[in-house]
């Protein structure tokens, strides 16, 4: 996001946004209706809608019905003016599968389609991305979204050993000249989760994910925003030394040991960050798990700091919400005025 001053450049493209954001959460709107919704004058409405016009980025919807005057021209924006694509590899019974997801700027789902692959690298990635671009031209912005953490624009931990080292964003932003962003994958799911369930935006959350085959990971909002540490570090709560033997098949067949694991994680966490809520999910985790859990929590935590704990069944729905929002938000201008510049 940047800060800058009353540059009339900067104005426009503010002003443009405003109505841009209007016509999406309204559907359809007069030039009345969005004047009164940004503040903006009428004039200063009408010249923007005309230029969105010209770009498509807007079309003109029925006339609005009038008490006796001349009908007003409702306008709608045009939400295939630009689709995003998000892609995430997951594992099912020992294979490898890529979803591969297209969204228009609204965030309804144009395609979707799923890629058995025999190792994640960035060739498979170009395959992939090579046909839809081909396919779907109006693709603008690309996500990725992998386990694991990158460091100055290096993946430096992932799942995947061919892309440990790799510039992914870089390479496929210089490949494909948009803008592309690479998201990890519990990191998406705690942005997803909020979005479905409508947490409050200043809310502190920390999503907890218990992957099958490997260490456990965490996405952590703060004040409704992802933090990630100075190093992209945050979350890699597998590295917490609790002595838990995370994973080996001895340990996670006891659902007791496992539960009182996860309370140590927690109450850990809660000694930390002191979150609204904690989100757990887990192939093993069910609703009886996290009320187990929930009040083994309150046991071992001081009344005002104890989470509410929830079990999220649907780690694909929070992690593709997630993606989608992350991806079409670098389509969305970040500018901020300032008052001092």
């Amino acid at each position: 996001m940047k800060s800058i001053g009353g540059n009339a450049i900067v104005m426009k493209e503010v002003n443009i946004n405003l109505v841009r954001k209007v016509l999406k959460a309204e559907g359809e709107a007069t030039k009345q209706q969005i004047a009164r919704a940004t503040g903006l004058s009428a004039v200063t409405v009408g010249t923007i809608l005309q230029q969105l016009l010209q770009t498509s980025e807007v079309k003109e919807a029925a006339l609005c019905s009038s008490g006796g005057g001349r009908p007003a021209q409702r306008f709608k924006y045009n939400g295939d003016y630009a689709y995003a694509l998000t892609l995430f590899p997951y594992e099912v019974a020992g294979r490898i599968i890529i979803r591969s997801t297209i969204v228009n700027l609204v965030g309804n789902m144009i395609y979707e389609r799923m890629d058995e692959v025999e190792h994640v690298d960035l060739a498979c990635f170009e395959h992939i991305i090579d046909s839809l671009m081909a396919s779907y031209p109006a693709i603008r912005a690309i996500g990725f979204g992998l386990p694991g953490a990158e460091w100055q624009g290096k993946i430096i931990v992932s799942d995947y050993k061919a892309l440990v080292g790799v510039s992914i964003v870089d390479y496929f932003r210089e490949r494909y000249g948009m803008p592309v962003i690479m998201e990890n994958d519990v990191n998406a799911a705690v942005v997803g989760y909020c979005e479905r369930n409508h947490i409050r935006s200043g809310a502190d959350v920390v999503y907890l994910y218990f992957p099958d085959r490997f260490p456990p990971g965490a996405g952590i909002l703060i004040n409704g925003q992802l933090f990630k540490g100075r190093r992209n570090f945050a979350g890699e709560i597998a590295k917490i030394p609790l002595g838990i033997s995370w994973g080996e098949a001895t340990f996670m067949a006891s659902s007791v040991q496992v539960e009182q694991a996860i309370v140590q994680l927690i109450v850990s966490i809660c000694a930390v960050l002191n979150p609204d809520c904690v989100v757990l999910h887990g192939s093993f985790i069910e609703q009886a798990n996290g009320r187990r859990i929930a009040e083994l929590c309150s046991l071992e935590l001081p009344v005002s700091a104890v989470p509410e704990v929830i079990v999220s069944e649907d780690f694909s729905a929070d992690y593709l919400e997630g993606m989608v929002a992350q991806t079409l938000a670098t389509l969305e201008p970040s500018i901020v005025l300032s008052r001092n510049e």
